[in-house]
């Protein structure tokens, strides 16, 4: 039995939204799982400590309607985008109000998993403060929505394999993919940085009843992100698993961040852990 039951869908909007519910309802198929569609409304209040010292009362009052109006027109685009996509799957529509980062982390302790459909070359600063408490704070695995959602298909499964605490995680939170999969492909880089044997992580496998692992070693001297979507992508896999964030705030200055590349460039979902 799946060990993901509910899976959470942050609907921010009816684009990213409708992504991030497509992805989710694929999976709770997979997985024979609840999905809840979490929408968060802005507080039409929020901005007001900001601007109240250099505007009057009556503009302070005419901006909070206009950004009520807004949030609530948004929303109500956004629940249309949901009935269309649902059909008759099993789904729940939540609706709350406040900031989205906040809200995400306060509520995710409801699912098992958490679905977004983010982008790293997104200038949305709300968009990326919601996916940072994602993966930061609420103790769940993200799985990442393509850009584009036609149908999807988890039985190929890679992992990118570092030996990191965030790899270890994300390989747990992704066992209920892994015991359905036809074959697993563990990816690890020639780099001294990113090396790690495989050897333990199979022998785990083995007391999971996960037999059909294959492992790869992904050539050194390319860009790491680059090198892992090209790695996943010739072995046609249809779900990627891998740590978040694993390198420093300074090797990723230096760098570049693994988890930022693939965010903006994967063709396929990505369970991310922290």
């Amino acid at each position: 039995m799946s060990a993901i039951k509910n899976i959470l869908a942050i609907v921010g909007d009816p684009d990213t939204g409708q992504r991030a519910l497509a992805t989710a309802l694929q999976a709770a198929q997979y997985l024979e799982a609840h999905v809840d569609a979490l929408h968060v409304r802005p507080d039409p209040l929020a901005g007001v400590p900001i601007i109240g010292e250099s505007m009057s009362a009556p503009m302070i009052e005419e901006m909070t309607k206009m950004a009520e109006h807004t949030a609530v027109g948004r929303a109500s685009k956004t629940r249309a985008m949901f009935d269309a996509t649902v059909g008759g799957a099993a789904a729940s529509w939540i609706e709350d109000e406040g900031f989205e980062d906040q809200i995400v982390a306060q509520r995710a302790c409801r699912a098992d998993l958490i679905v977004m459909a983010p982008d790293a070359g997104d200038k949305d600063t709300t968009a990326a403060d919601t996916l940072s408490a994602a993966l930061m704070q609420t103790g769940r695995a993200v799985l990442a929505a393509p850009h584009s959602v036609g149908p999807l298909s988890f039985k190929r499964v890679a992992i990118f394999w570092n030996g990191s605490a965030e790899a270890t995680r994300a390989v747990t939170a992704a066992m209920p993919f892994l015991k359905r999969a036809e074959q697993v492909t563990v990816l690890r880089v020639e780099e001294e940085e990113w090396y790690a044997s495989t050897e333990d992580l199979e022998a785990n496998f083995k007391f999971h009843g996960i037999s059909a692992v294959v492992a790869e070693v992904i050539p050194k001297g390319a860009r790491t992100g680059e090198a892992l979507l090209a790695a996943a992508l010739s072995t046609n896999t249809g779900l990627l698993v891998m740590g978040a964030y694993t390198r420093s705030k300074l090797r990723q200055m230096i760098l570049g961040s693994v988890t930022g590349y693939v965010l903006e460039h994967a063709k396929l979902p990505v369970l991310f852990c922290h």
